[in-house]
């Protein structure tokens, strides 16, 4: 007698077969295409940059996150092909205007990760010339780009604003009348500076401050109103030049009888100087005078003490203004003022993220605080 079993039968229910259309031959099928990168995070429930940097340098995500990646990935049969030829595929080029690259490799890398996840190259060009030149060779680049970011102050606003009206451009790190732009919200750190110093009973606040600028005039803007609200007493001095000399300059101005109990800095360049000429003159930090600076950058961890900073979320703010672009290109739009709901959804925005009723072309993303060692008890 021959006894004939049917294959299902022999699947147990801890081990699912699975069928030709939920494999991965059979997802790309029911694409019609290969799965992209898109997909998966779709799948994910992330944003593309996380994908593209979950490949790239696993080690700058979430091991959560990455875990969900990759497990959506091999679901859905993604193959990362890293070093494809992308010619023919490309979706474009992307231009993206700085002073100075170095100073700028956080907004380049958020930029990167974006552009890349969408099949778009970025293209840095580097200023240090006159306004002038730089704002002809902006108006050139324009011409070949699917859009502009700019991340220089240098370009003048009418000009920018004129530009906008041409090709889909976004201002970063700086807000520009008639422009869309993408900030940093310089209020959310600062609430959580100021909560750090009272809560080290700190009652006086001084703010140095740096080169005439928007990033400056937003700081001590805000400085100024929260420390305000919370009764403590605020000043500012300066400007000083962002380099170790305006920092030493600003603490031999600080010392004295007057000399404050904390000190809330523009910059990490301006920190470090103040921190090196406290130590000359022998004032300790935080023993004497606690510090907190603006920033964030590589150099407030080589610092000794460690600098308390306050996070510029630059590489995020790269990411949102490649986003923005994207968004512009593909729905005919020439400004964040006449995103609608859903457009503002394709930018991944988190909950935090400040869109200015005064100025509809601006997003503004929070800033953190990032406790350190140049933080301490206010001297009796």
């Amino acid at each position: 007698m021959h006894v004939v079993r049917e294959v299902g039968s022999m699947t147990s229910p801890e081990s699912p077969m699975e069928s030709p259309a939920e494999s991965p031959v059979g997802r790309r099928a029911a694409l019609g295409r290969e799965v992209r990168l898109v997909d998966v995070a779709a799948d994910a429930g992330v944003a593309p940059s996380t994908v593209s940097r979950a490949f790239r340098n696993p080690d700058r995500v979430n091991p959560a996150t990455l875990a969900v990646i990759r497990e959506s990935a091999e679901r859905l049969g993604y193959v990362h092909r890293p070093y494809r030829r992308r010619i023919g595929k490309t979706a474009g080029v992307i231009s993206l205007v700085v002073k100075d690259t170095a100073a700028s490799s956080s907004l380049l890398r958020g930029a990167q990760d974006e552009a890349y996840a969408s099949g778009l190259a970025i293209s840095v060009i580097e200023s240090n010339r006159t306004g002038q030149w730089e704002t002809s060779f902006t108006e050139e680049i324009s011409e070949t780009s699917k859009g502009v970011l700019i991340a220089s102050d240098r370009v003048d606003s009418p000009r920018l604003a004129k530009l906008a009206r041409r090709v889909p451009l976004v201002a970063l790190n700086r807000p520009v009348h008639g422009v869309s732009s993408v900030v940093p919200y310089a209020f959310s750190g600062v609430h959580q500076a100021l909560a750090l110093l009272m809560s080290n009973r700190h009652a006086e606040v001084v703010y140095v401050s740096g080169p005439d600028s928007w990033a400056d005039r937003s700081r001590w803007y805000a400085v100024e109103s929260v420390a305000k609200s919370r009764g403590m007493a605020v000043r500012r001095v300066g400007p000083f030049e962002s380099s170790a000399e305006g920092g030493g300059q600003a603490a031999r101005m600080l010392q004295g009888p007057s000399c404050p109990s904390a000190v809330i800095a523009y910059n990490d360049v301006i920190a470090a100087g103040m921190i090196a000429q406290f130590a000359r003159d022998g004032v300790n930090v935080p023993g004497d005078v606690s510090l907190i600076t603006f920033d964030d950058s590589p150099l407030a961890s080589m610092m000794m003490p460690l600098l308390t900073s306050i996070v510029i979320p630059r590489e995020r703010i790269g990411a949102i203004g490649v986003r923005t672009l994207l968004r512009m290109n593909s729905m005919g739009l020439y400004s964040l003022s006449s995103f609608g709901v859903d457009d503002l959804a394709a930018l991944h925005l988190d909950a935090s993220t400040v869109r200015s009723f005064e100025d509809p072309d601006m997003l503004a993303l929070p800033t953190s605080l990032i406790i350190r060692e140049s933080v301490g008890p206010a001297r009796r």
